[in-house]
């Protein structure tokens, strides 16, 4: 049986762009008793992209871990799956273009705790991710900076959906608009102008985070930890 396919799907986020080109599903196993006909495949297509759409954050998320350590990874990952009773069966990578093998791995271990209602299969399918940096392809982005960073609370644990602010400290520049983070407490920002800035989290839970003299240059990528305090307005210190 030749392979069907499903129609490109674009997925963006506010930092990161996550694609999938024309991922190759319908093979099914030989060795298995399954459903015949094209019905059945595009039907188990369909439940799949709707619950990519849905759970595009796991995704996301991991994403924006790697990028946090590494800026530069992107490109294609291309993993041979098989579902059966809403599970992953099978999976390996067929392709790495990103030039980290950890972050294929790491989707992997994501992928694996996914249950899809109905895709009952089995199911064979290749799934194609193309993972890129949120403004990588800018023009300007060689000469601005990259700010990522980690919001914990002072026990450790991740805050999700701290918003994370950039203030110019000198007259005149031009406005970036604000981070936010995801489930692991990742946030990650990109084309900031160089110069001197200041960097403020806050969330409702919490008190705000001031950290300032942070200067940028052009093409680097500035890390940051910050610790949110419950209730108390606190200072911290740039990481170098």
């Amino acid at each position: 049986m030749q392979p069907s396919t499903i129609s490109r799907m674009v997925v963006a986020c506010a930092l990161l762009v996550v694609l999938l080109p024309r991922p190759t599903i319908g093979q099914r196993r030989v060795d298995r008793p399954t459903q015949s006909g094209t019905a059945a495949d595009s039907a188990y297509q369909a439940i799949l992209i709707d619950y990519l759409r849905a759970n595009f954050d796991d995704i996301h998320d991991v994403s924006m871990r790697f990028h946090h350590h590494d800026h530069t990874i992107g490109g294609l990952v291309v993993f041979s799956t098989v579902w059966e009773n809403g599970m992953l069966d099978t999976i390996s990578v067929a392709q790495n273009d990103t030039g980290n093998d950890d972050f294929p791995a790491a989707l992997i271990e994501k992928f694996r705790t996914w249950r899809i209602e109905g895709l009952d299969g089995p199911f064979e399918t290749n799934l194609p991710l193309n993972i890129r940096l949120v403004g990588s392809e800018h023009p300007a982005f060689p000469e601005t900076a990259i700010v990522t960073g980690t919001v914990k609370d002072e026990f450790g644990q991740s805050v999700h959906g701290a918003v994370v602010e950039f203030v110019a400290a000198s007259v005149g520049q031009p406005t970036v608009p604000p981070a936010r983070t995801n489930r692991d407490g990742v946030f990650v920002r990109t084309l900031i102008p160089v110069g001197e800035w200041k960097i403020i989290c806050r969330h409702p839970d919490f008190g705000t985070a001031l950290i300032e003299g942070v200067e940028l240059e052009a093409g680097k990528h500035h890390r940051e930890r910050i610790v949110l305090k419950v209730s108390t307005s606190r200072t911290v210190s740039p990481v170098t």
